[in-house]
């Protein structure tokens, strides 16, 4: 596989939409931190560095799909994979070199990000205000993100051989993935109590009326799915690691994508064994 890999390399240091992804994520948060601090400056909001520094985490899923289904996608198209099966390499080599290289470019794009966001970050607003223990274990957990995305778009470039295809499943199921779970994170903040109604008048409160119990307020086994599910989804453990204020990051949330990674590379290695690429 080593040579599938020195090949695959040569490839992704080549590649347009890994360098245009490496530039677009830059550009975003060059202008995100931008745009925060001249609204600190002029307006007297406080922003917080940790709230940036892993905000790449939360969106990668969408550069990761672009990239699987561009990079890999070409193999079917430009005829590579039937051709390294005729130079003798196995199946799974292949699987596992596109996996590889997949989660290797996704890595670098978010990295590449957090350094940008530390050299332009910290002289704006400040060193972070996690502890570092912290900090490293919110990296790990995005790594892990990393590998989970790789793993599904993977799957899907390397089972559907039509290009336009996998790059339409890969951004719906992208999408399917953001959405869902930002619905996810809407329904679990729903208050439980509705408050009375809060009018301000001459520096003092005064609430009218009685406050009422939520009736969209999820509770019980409903409540405990939601949460599981926003803990399982690569882009709920995104949104969760992006909020400036959120504590240490789940110890299962490594697991969880860990699962996702094993469970989707084992299925397609064994539906890609008996796939016909002739």
């Amino acid at each position: 596989m080593s040579k599938l890999l020195s090949a695959g390399f040569a490839r992704l240091w080549k590649n347009t939409i890994f360098w245009m992804e490496i530039i677009i994520m830059l550009l975003f948060f060059a202008a995100l931190l931008l745009s925060n601090y001249k609204d600190m400056q002029n307006c007297g909001i406080s922003y917080c560095l940790d709230g940036f520094f892993i905000g790449s985490f939360m969106i990668i899923g969408f550069f990761t799909a672009t990239f699987a289904s561009m990079f890999l996608g070409t193999e079917y198209s430009d005829g590579t994979i039937r051709n390294k099966l005729v130079m003798g390499h196995g199946r799974i080599s292949i699987y596992l070199s596109g996996l590889i290289i997949c989660f290797v470019s996704t890595v670098i794009v978010c990295l590449s990000s957090i350094v940008l966001i530390l050299a332009m970050g910290i002289p704006m607003f400040g060193f972070l205000t996690r502890p570092l223990t912290d900090t490293l274990a919110v990296i790990c957990v995005g790594i892990f993100i990393d590998a989970a995305y790789s793993a599904v778009f993977t799957m899907i470039a390397m089972l559907v051989t039509s290009k336009p295809v996998t790059v339409m499943a890969c951004i719906f199921t992208c999408l399917a993935v953001y959405f869902g779970s930002m619905s996810i994170s809407m329904k679990l903040e729903e208050p439980e109590i509705w408050p009375g109604y809060v009018s301000v008048e001459d520096g003092s409160e005064f609430v009218y009326g009685q406050s009422y119990p939520n009736p969209n307020y999820l509770r019980g086994t409903k409540r405990a799915v939601y949460e599981f599910l926003y803990d399982f989804l690569p882009a709920g453990q995104g949104f969760q690691l992006a909020r400036a204020n959120a504590p240490t990051p789940d110890a299962l949330f490594p697991l969880y994508s860990l699962i996702i990674t094993v469970t989707t590379t084992a299925g397609g290695i064994l539906v890609f064994r008996k796939k016909d690429l002739k």
